[in-house]
């Protein structure tokens, strides 16, 4: 008979992140101590039994020996195999889970036998009122219980001439049924109460679990609201001072106008990627799905103008992701788009959204000048691993640019590009996505992203 701990809650609150601790220190004691109660009693009465069945009734000692070592042995194989307590609501059941109702029949029995050879066996009743209590049920216990009370007060009387009980031999079986079904009940109260508060801290745990995400996300929205105030009122409006300052010096000094406009441009442009910095830190992630998202992306990209057409093409079923996931493949095409266009020189760039039963990818093929990317410190292939992320973008760059091949003179690698794609592998990493890249100088470029699917069946 064994009793598995279940966790109990202290008092007080616990704190965020903090488990909640062990319930059920009651139960497991109570059961520990009911358990070693009857490891006792079936070692100490059925040597008890034997002693006095041999020196108060003259039983043969060898037959008195016997009916103990049976009655022993019975109980200790049972009790070896003895179930843990697991699933909650069990205790309306088996209580204490002993092996099964067949096992607690069989000791009954050899007791019942044991009987016939010496009314001195019949104490063993004590133990067995609560073993049948515990591993019959509310309605088999009972009833069991009943008989076993009935045969300790008339089997005394089985193998005597007079048929006369004393006041003890009737009283003693009575009081000690009465006992037994009194604890029982109360045992059973207490299993209750313990599956309640296991649920009750499960259901704890979880709402710590979901208060402490809420608490994080909230953390990350802060953090970026103040990032992007900070880029605002430093980065932002130090380059805008260039932009006036270099107008005003270009006016002043005609001979040096044309430096003067290039740093104007520059700081122009670098102030534009600012403000989109800040534009992106204060919004989280996209509110909406990630077809539309990439969307947006093309829809803003357009909107400035170029000579590069912009294509997006869904392939699959979409699939709901969690805001997280929408955000970082936003983020990542949102990063790649604006590379296409400042660097690329592309005529023609697709974007492919594809649905898998496992994971999600999007892929950016364009039709430009190219690079190496083991001059930016990108290994060749990518840093893609597994089969699922070798979706091989570039096998796909073909049919996607059917338009033609890339126009215009290869430019060399780009050594200072790198930082980007540092920064989107450590993105991909960080949502446990990969990304491949497959260029060559003159003959565009074809970028893979993958992100794997999770916990999609629990998602409304």
């Amino acid at each position: 008979m064994n009793a598995e701990p279940v966790p109990e809650q202290k008092s007080g609150r616990p704190r965020i992140g903090e488990d909640p601790a062990p319930t059920g220190d009651t139960s497991t004691a109570l059961a520990a101590t009911l358990r070693g109660a009857m490891h006792i009693a079936f070692l100490v009465l059925p040597v008890v039994g034997a002693v006095r069945a041999i020196t108060a009734d003259g039983v043969p000692a060898p037959l008195a020996i016997l009916c103990a070592v049976v009655l022993a042995v019975i109980y200790l194989l049972g009790s070896q195999r003895a179930l843990r307590r697991g699933d909650a609501g069990r205790a309306d059941t088996t209580d204490l889970l002993l092996p099964s109702a067949p096992w607690v029949l069989a000791l009954t029995a050899a007791w019942m036998a044991t009987t016939f050879v010496s009314p001195s066996f019949v104490w063993i009743a004590f133990t067995l009122f609560f073993l049948v209590l515990f591993a019959l049920g509310p309605v088999g216990g009972p009833l069991a219980l009943a008989l076993v009370t009935l045969w300790a007060i008339v089997s005394p009387v089985l193998g005597r001439d007079e048929a006369l009980l004393g006041v003890g031999e009737i009283l003693g079986p009575l009081i000690g049924a009465v006992f037994s079904l009194v604890a029982h009940a109360v045992y059973r109260r207490l299993l209750r109460e313990t599956d309640r508060s296991r649920v009750l801290v499960t259901q704890l745990r979880a709402a710590q679990a979901e208060l402490a995400d809420s608490e994080r996300r909230k953390g990350v929205a802060e953090e970026r609201q103040r990032l992007a105030s900070d880029i605002h009122d430093s980065l932002a409006q130090g380059l805008n001072s260039i932009v006036m300052l270099s107008r005003s010096a270009g006016a002043a000094h005609p001979s040096a106008a044309e430096e003067f406009s290039r740093i104007e441009r520059t700081a122009r442009e670098n102030l534009a990627d600012a403000r989109g910095l800040v534009r992106d830190l204060a919004d989280r992630a996209p509110r909406t799905t990630l077809e539309q998202a990439l969307r947006e992306v093309i829809a803003r990209v357009e909107a400035l103008g170029g000579p590069t057409r912009w294509e997006l093409r869904v392939d699959g079923t979409p699939i709901e992701l969690a805001p997280e996931q929408v955000e970082t493949l936003h983020r990542a095409a949102q990063s790649l788009v604006a590379n296409v266009q400042r660097h690329a020189e592309a005529q023609r760039c697709v974007l492919t959204l594809a649905w898998w039963p496992d994971r999600v990818s999007l892929d950016v093929v364009d039709d430009g000048r190219g690079f190496d990317p083991s001059a930016v410190g990108w290994a060749a292939g990518g840093a893609a691993t597994g089969d699922a992320a070798r979706t091989a973008p570039a096998a796909r760059s073909a049919d996607a640019l059917a338009a033609g091949p890339a126009v215009g003179a290869p430019a060399p690698a780009r050594a200072e590009g790198g930082d980007g794609l540092r920064l989107l592998r450590a993105r991909m990493d960080r949502a446990g996505g990969t990304v491949t890249i497959d260029s060559t100088p003159g003959e565009g470029t074809a970028v893979g992203l993958s992100l794997p699917l999770r916990d999609q069946e629990a998602r409304p």
